[in-house]
């Protein structure tokens, strides 16, 4: 429909150039253009309502205008159509609306040069032939936009106009008008000659410009300068960001991290000559609280400024990013500080839970210990006596290095390594009460491994095959240690049921809720294991045969 409505009020305009706009007929056939373009503008949208006072203004201007309708003003307003649509006419990627607009601006400067200029001037009034030539070629360029394909997205686009590029075209309108009145006045020149000698002339000065802005030998020309001028109107951005980037680096403190950058705006920036600012629970003044007052707000950050005079839009736009970017800093620090706490509530977490079990395989060897002593005679044994000068200096042993590993907590690189053979006995000692678990292990054990880390994930694993074995009775659990060329291996095997798909996926990736004891534990094991360069997998998962393998190498949970 608008594409429809633009043939229709340029078909109003031809009237209008045709019949003259001082006949009655020529005015009429304005107002109706008028009413066209005030129904196709992109200005306005088009469910806006005026006013009764917006709507008798307009009015009167439009009648007012139509009554006193003069050369000059049809030229005057054919450029401003021709501006208006020549800064329409870059925005559009598509061939067929590019195609129509470029139509209709070759319509209006047609219309300018060879109907609308003669009216305004007599002297601008080129031969009949040409002129005749104008006004069939006209209706032709009409028929030519009615007849284009015009895509329905395009169709209902949201109308925008680049206002830089009207302004340009507008005033480079003017300059050909007045060039060749200016040609025709002191060189003496035809209407004709004068139009082409100023094309001429604004074509080389466009040439000129366009290779100073952008110049081919390596050089930023005058474009560069233009564009950093427009990008930061004379203001020192470039060294306030920089300064902003090293502050960021330098302070970890959102709140001394706004005070400086703050204070950094007052002496960096002109025209600013102090402020205030508020940001969570901090808040804060920098220089002196006089002058126009600007407030910017950005996530949660709040930044007034005290400028000398009352700033532009564009400097105020400019200002307003500069309050934006330094939100986004001190939101950074706060995310960062956040971030910060949480690690180390995280770390206490994962040392408490570490501990925890490390506790839980002491109180079950302790209860090995007891279930051994209530046997009848047990206290009198050889064989328990001599069990327990073994193993209760080994669980004191213990318990004061989980305490100490407590009040000062270190990473697995400095765990204890004990010789193969030693940890190995006190394992199977430790273990002598469960009669279903079964010890194979090579004959000579050469070397050492990190007693706490093949200490803690054979306990989780054995605790966990307990709870296992009082589900089911006929469970029988293998726990073999034996030698490859990358160290020792550990591998701990049941013959019971297979654990559920859903359990098993997501073994060593998190905690795990399942009946048979599965989680944390093993969770934890995993990672400490993989901190000390060692890999705990389930190797096996099938009835009657599960199996896990601690094995050198980086874990790839």
């Amino acid at each position: 429909m608008r594409y429809g409505l633009l043939v229709t009020l340029l078909a109003a305009l031809y009237l209008v150039l045709w019949m003259g706009p001082q006949t009655m007929a020529g005015r009429a056939a304005f107002l109706v253009h008028v009413g066209l373009f005030i129904l196709w503008q992109p200005f306005v949208r088009g469910e806006r309502q005026l006013s009764w006072p917006s709507l008798l203004g307009l009015s009167g201007v439009v009648l007012l205008t139509g009554a006193f309708l003069q050369g000059w003003m049809m030229v005057f307003w054919v450029m401003v159509l021709a501006g208006i649509v020549g800064g329409k006419v870059l925005l559009f990627g598509a061939r067929a609306p590019r195609l129509f607009y470029l139509l209709a601006l070759a319509f209006l400067l047609v219309a300018l040069m060879l109907l609308a200029a003669p009216m305004a001037v007599a002297l601008a009034r080129p031969p009949q032939a040409i002129l005749w030539l104008g006004q069939a070629t006209l209706p032709l360029i009409l028929v030519t936009m009615a007849l284009l394909p015009v895509a329905k997205e395009a169709e209902a686009a949201h109308e925008v106009v680049d206002f830089v590029y009207s302004l340009f075209i507008f005033l480079l309108l003017a300059v050909l008008m007045l060039g060749s009145l200016a040609a025709m006045l002191l060189l003496g020149s035809g209407y004709v000659e004068a139009l082409l000698q100023t094309f001429l002339v604004t074509g080389l000065l466009l040439l000129l410009l366009g290779l100073a802005a952008n110049p081919r030998a390596g050089i930023s020309g005058i474009g560069g300068l233009i564009s950093r001028y427009l990008l930061s109107i004379g203001l020192p951005v470039e060294r306030w960001l920089e300064a902003l980037a090293n502050l960021a680096l330098r302070e970890e403190d959102p709140t001394a991290f706004v005070e400086q950058a703050c204070a950094e705006i007052a002496q960096r920036l002109p025209w600013v000559k102090g402020g205030e600012w508020s940001a969570g629970s901090g808040a804060g003044r920098f220089g002196t609280i006089d002058g126009s007052r600007l407030e910017f707000s950005h996530g949660g950050m709040v930044l007034v400024l005290y400028t000398q005079h009352a700033l532009s839009p564009t400097l105020i736009w400019h200002y307003n990013l500069l309050a934006q970017l330094l939100a986004q800093f001190h939101a950074d620090k706060r995310r960062a500080a956040a971030l910060k706490q949480l690690s180390y509530m995280q770390a206490i977490h994962e040392t408490g839970a570490r501990l925890t079990h490390d506790v839980k395989n002491l109180l079950q060897s302790l209860n090995a210990l007891c279930s051994a002593g209530i046997e009848p005679g047990a206290e009198w044994s050889p064989e328990y006596l001599s069990l327990l000068r073994r193993q209760l200096p080994a669980i004191s042993q213990r318990l004061a290095e989980t305490l100490a590993k407590l009040n000062a907590p270190q990473g697995a690189e400095a765990a204890r390594w004990l010789p193969a053979a030693d940890w190995w006995q006190d394992l199977r000692q430790r273990m002598a009460a469960l009669e279903w678990i079964r010890f194979k292990a090579e004959p000579m054990l050469a070397g050492e491994l990190p007693a706490e880390v093949f200490s803690g994930v054979v306990d989780n694993l054995i605790r966990n095959a307990a709870e296992k074995h009082l589900l089911e009775p006929a469970v029988r659990v293998d726990v073999e240690l034996k030698r490859n060329d990358a160290g020792f291996e550990l591998v701990v095997c049941d013959n019971g049921s297979a654990m559920a798909d859903s359990v098993a996926s997501s073994l060593f990736l998190g905690p795990v809720s399942s009946e048979s004891g599965y989680g944390i534990g093993l969770y934890n094991a995993a990672r400490y294991a993989a901190a000390a360069d060692y890999r705990l997998e389930l190797a096996e998962n099938r009835a009657g045969r599960v199996c896990f393998r601690l094995a050198p190498g980086v874990s790839g949970g």
